[in-house]
């Protein structure tokens, strides 16, 4: 009985952690510092990441090379990211996160930009087709 009970124990807790680390927006919110650039086969910078990303509340992704402010969506549904896939190869097998810009309401489907993600405390990592994955540190 004890074994038991200390198998469902560890299991929580083994739960919790991995939820600690999922990526959502609660994560994400906050001001975050490039520390590598994306960069294209020609060394040539990625447009779709900036030397800071700020991620807001409300589900918005402010950057200084950004004409304006991005709307973005972490964890996608199933047929969400399978679009997103189908017009990324590249990115599978990573965590999606998807952006559009302005406040036009968005068939998330068929977003025009798509990350390939990977949230790891606070070290963050976005890719971009065609690019080498840009890493960020969260600021404090």
């Amino acid at each position: 009985m004890n074994r038991i009970i200390l198998f469902a124990a560890m299991a929580i807790v083994v739960t919790m952690a991995s939820a600690a680390v999922a990526l959502d927006n609660a994560a994400l919110i906050g001001n975050w510092q490039l520390v590598k650039n994306a960069m294209d086969k020609n060394g040539k910078p990625c447009p779709f990441v900036g030397q800071q990303i700020e991620f807001t509340a409300d589900g918005k992704m402010i950057s200084g090379n950004m004409p304006m402010p991005f709307k973005y969506k972490v964890n996608p549904t199933k047929a969400e990211t399978e679009a997103a896939i189908t017009r990324n190869p590249e990115l599978r097998g990573m965590e999606i996160m998807l952006a559009t810009m302005g406040n036009a309401q968005s068939d998330w489907s068929k977003a025009p930009i798509v990350y390939g993600v990977q949230l790891k405390g606070n070290q963050f990592t976005m890719k971009v087709s065609g690019y080498t994955p840009a890493h960020y540190k969260k600021k404090k």
